[in-house]
C-alpha cells in the first residue's frame, strides 16, 4: 500500500475516482453525481444524487493494507455489460445489477461491486472500468430547477426534522436527507462494515411545482423479515414501491434494500415515510444475533 496517512489516503482515493471525499460513520466515502445523465421520473426532472449516484468507500484496513472496498454507479442499459466485463477483468466482485426506480426515462440501472483490496488499487481499477461509460449528455433539460431557495431550504429543514436525518443538503432545488441505520452491524467478506453504502437511509424531494408537490423518493436498508411489513406500510400510504433487492454479496446478516417514490407534498411524504419506518426494529442486529 502507498505509505500515506489515512486522511491523505481518503483524499487520494476520492481524487482517483473524480469524487468528493467525506467521512461517514468513520468510513472514507467518495461521492459524485453522474451529471451527464438527466433523467425524468414520473414526469419530473430527477437530477439529484438519489437518481444519478456514483459512490465508493473503503474501511477496516488490515496489516497488509487491504480494506473492504465497495462501489456503486448508475448506468444506462447499454453500458451495463461493458462495465460489468471491465470490473471482472479487474478482479472486482460484481454483486448486483438492477433498477432502483420505475417510470424513469432514460431507463436507469445500478451496479454494485466489492473487493478486499488496497484502497488506491481498488480506486484505479474502478477508474479504468468507468472509462467505458459515455460522457455524452443523455436525457432532458440540463437547466437548474427553479424552486425558490428560501422556500426550498425551509421545506428541506422540516423534511429533515421529520425524518430525523443526520445530515441534509439543499442544492439546485433538490433536498437530500441522509442517515445510517447504525443498529444493523453487518460483516461483508468477513470484514465488519459501517459504510453508508451498507446501511443507508436516504430521502429526497426535487422538482417542486406550484401546487406544492414534488418528486419524492426514498431508500432504506432492510432486514429480510422486515421487508413485507414495510412494503404494506408504504402501499397503505399510496407510495410506489419501485424495487427491493440485495446490493452486496457475502454479507451477514443478509441485507436487502428497498426504493420508493411518489409525487407528493414533501412534508406529507416525510410524515408517511416516518410512519412506515416505525415497523423497522431498533434492536442491535449483527451476525451474532441472527
Amino acid at each position: 500500500m502507498d505509505n500515506i496517512r489515512p486522511d491523505d489516503l481518503c483524499g487520494k482515493f476520492a481524487e482517483i475516482l473524480g469524487a468528493a471525499p467525506s467521512v461517514i460513520n468513520g468510513v472514507c466515502t467518495a461521492t459524485r453525481s453522474r451529471t451527464n445523465i438527466h433523467p425524468v421520473v414520473l414526469g419530473r426532472r430527477a437530477n439529484s444524487f438519489m437518481f444519478v449516484p456514483q459512490a465508493y468507500s473503503f474501511e477496516n484496513l488490515d496489516e497488509n493494507g487491504k480494506a473492504l472496498c465497495l462501489g456503486e454507479t448508475v448506468l444506462l442499459q447499454e453500458e451495463a455489460n461493458r462495465f460489468m466485463a471491465r470490473l471482472r477483468e479487474e478482479g472486482i466482485i460484481v454483486t448486483a445489477l438492477h433498477n432502483h426506480w420505475l417510470f424513469e426515462n432514460p431507463r436507469l440501472m445500478y451496479m454494485h461491486f466489492e473487493s478486499l483490496d488496497e484502497p488506491l488499487s481498488f480506486a484505479r481499477k474502478v477508474r479504468r472500468a468507468l472509462n467505458v461509460l459515455t460522457t455524452r449528455n443523455i436525457g432532458g433539460s440540463r437547466g437548474k430547477q427553479r424552486t425558490s431557495n428560501r422556500r426550498g431550504e425551509e421545506l428541506c429543514e422540516e423534511f429533515n426534522r421529520i425524518l430525523d436525518g443526520s445530515m441534509h443538503t439543499f442544492e439546485n432545488g433538490a433536498c437530500i436527507v441522509m442517515k445510517s441505520r447504525t443498529n444493523i452491524m453487518p460483516q461483508v467478506l468477513g470484514r465488519q462494515g459501517t459504510s453508508f453504502l451498507l446501511i443507508p437511509q436516504m430521502f429526497a424531494f426535487e422538482s417542486l411545482s406550484s401546487d406544492g408537490r414534488a418528486l419524492c423518493s426514498g431508500e432504506t436498508v432492510i432486514l429480510q423479515e422486515e421487508l413485507n411489513p414495510f412494503i404494506s406500510e408504504l402501499l397503505e400510504h399510496d407510495i410506489i414501491v419501485t424495487g427491493f433487492h440485495n446490493h452486496w454479496l457475502f454479507e451477514d446478516p443478509r441485507l436487502m434494500y428497498i426504493h420508493f417514490e411518489k409525487i407528493e407534498k414533501p412534508i406529507r411524504f416525510a410524515k408517511d415515510v416516518k410512519d412506515a419506518l416505525e415497523v423497522l426494529t431498533t434492536k442491535k442486529v449483527s451476525s451474532d444475533t441472527i
